[in-house]
């Protein structure tokens, strides 16, 4: 098979990731500079954050009430980025996606505390608990601040095309594919597919979702591909044609052109804590753990959602009865619009919602369906449907009528996080849905909502509600919760 030409004048759309074997390692500088980068910024702003939050603690505490001098001030101050340091809160390898990076900024952080605390047991020392409860927890959330400040700027430049790294994707025709759509939809994660080594294939290029990624040929063609690329990494979505032996020499090889290897490991949608890496005699083996649907986590979720939604309903209590007003004067119909639907195990309650259509809208929904062409789609929803009202259609936009579910959350028939709760019979002709949605109480807000809403496709909504079933957790619904505060002030998708 003929590898593409490097200097093919008709092939501009792939040209600037080809280089001359001669200069083959100097394309790397541009991921080493940003790398660098970053790094130097992070270790700045944590430079800044931490010495802040030492100094604000010693002048709010300064005056004879603390032991703690400007010396041991400073000394802190040092050690705590030491902590980052030492626990790799910098890594390039976590930077810019997932909640590693976050995740390792607060062990680093309550490591210190530790510390700090058994010397201070040790030496028979005092405390000064008034500076460590201003010092700590003011310089944690300064650190998260900035973290996420330098990833929402990496993410913008990545979005951009800038600060990526340039990957070659080896395996199967559907496992390239598969994950190099996977790399297309999250930019933000840093990676761009440029190029495929495929076996057993005749073609020059692939179709990859609305654009066309060159094949170098099979895996003989991976040295040609990774010498005359931009490419800093390569991943192997399928590991089948490799073997144990042939993994072992890509990564000897890779590790000589200074280039990261990336395995896909065949599952998907699982989350980090689900997942445990076990060596056997020399063999990674991936464990995957199996979701909780019982116990504390459960209980917890429970009780909070019980109280914020009670919070919810008497902060809003205005905005409700605003609306109920609206929705009287506007036709006279009902303020509310109750629903069957179905909970977890298969338990049918009826839905709180304000009426945002007309009062005979459940009896024509088969015309609103034809008039939209949904005939066959598994969710209706339409953003010209015939019988929403004018005031629904701002009701919608602005969630506002999804409020009166926290009733169903009070009543312990919903959840404030979790897959919506789906009409009698709905998604029934999909394998495994009913079945999986049925081990968690439906949520008034999920990862659904926090992902486009409406605009998602159906496939990407059954997808999501899997994935959120599969790898729930208490920090992921406190995420989702944040995440829909923006997704509703945006209205994204709302209709």
């Amino acid at each position: 098979m003929t590898s593409p030409n490097p200097v093919d004048p008709d092939d501009s759309e792939a040209d600037r990731f080809f280089v001359s074997p001669a200069v083959g390692s100097s394309v790397r500088s541009p991921r080493q500079t940003w790398q660098r980068s970053y790094v130097k910024q992070a270790l700045i702003l944590d430079i800044s954050i931490v010495a802040a939050a030492a100094g604000f603690a010693f002048l709010v505490d300064m005056g004879g009430k603390t032991s703690v001098g400007p010396g041991q001030s400073i000394s802190m101050a040092v050690l705590w980025t030491l902590f980052l340091a030492v626990l790799r809160t910098r890594d390039t390898a976590i930077v810019g996606n997932g909640y590693e990076e976050y995740r390792r900024v607060i062990t680093a952080t309550a490591a210190l505390v530790g510390v700090i605390a058994i010397v201070a047991l040790f030496l028979q020392a005092g405390i000064a608990r008034e500076y460590l409860v201003l010092s700590f927890p003011t310089g944690l959330i300064g650190l998260v601040l900035g973290r996420h400040f330098l990833r929402r700027r990496l993410a913008q430049s990545r979005g951009r095309g800038e600060n990526v790294n340039d990957m070659i994707v080896v395996g199967t025709v559907e496992s390239v594919r598969s994950l190099s759509h996977r790399f297309d939809s999250t930019a933000s994660a840093g990676y761009r597919v440029i190029g495929a080594c495929v076996p057993n294939y005749d073609g020059d290029t692939l179709v990859v979702g609305d654009r066309i990624v060159p094949v170098f040929g099979d895996l003989s063609s991976l040295d040609f591909a990774i010498t005359t690329t931009t490419a800093t990494a390569v991943a192997v979505a399928s590991t089948e044609q490799l073997g144990y032996e042939g993994m072992k020499n890509l990564a000897w090889k890779l590790d000589n052109h200074d280039i990261d290897l990336i395995v896909s490991p065949g599952v998907a949608d699982l989350s980090v804590p689900r997942m445990r890496i076990e060596p056997i005699d020399g063999l990674p083996i991936l464990q995957i753990g199996q979701p909780s649907f019982e116990g504390a986590h459960v209980a917890a979720k429970s009780v909070f959602g019980f109280f914020l939604a009670s919070f919810g309903l008497v902060v809003t209590a205005p905005v409700l009865l605003a609306a109920a007003i609206a929705i009287k004067l506007e036709d006279g119909g009902p303020v509310f619009f109750r629903q069957r639907r179905v909970g977890r195990g298969g338990k049918v309650f009826r839905i709180w919602k304000l009426r945002t259509m007309v009062v005979n809208a459940d009896s024509i929904v088969s015309d609103a369906r034809d008039a939209a062409g949904q005939n066959e789609s598994v969710f209706y929803k339409s953003a010209n449907d015939a019988r929403i009202t004018k005031i629904g259609r701002f009701l919608r936009r602005t969630s506002i009528d999804e409020l009166p579910q926290l009733f169903n959350v009070i009543a312990g028939d919903m959840s404030i996080v979790g897959p919506r709760p789906l009409v009698e019979g709905e998604g029934s002709n999909i394998a495994h849905f009913i079945q999986r949605r049925s081990l968690v109480k439906p949520g008034v807000t999920g990862l659904w909502q926090v992902s486009g809403r409406s605009d998602v496709t159906e496939e990407e909504r059954i997808r999501l509600d899997h994935l959120y079933i599969d790898n729930w957790s208490p920090v992921q619904d406190l995420v989702i919760v944040w995440r829909t505060i923006a997704a509703v002030i945006k209205s994204d998708g709302a209709y």
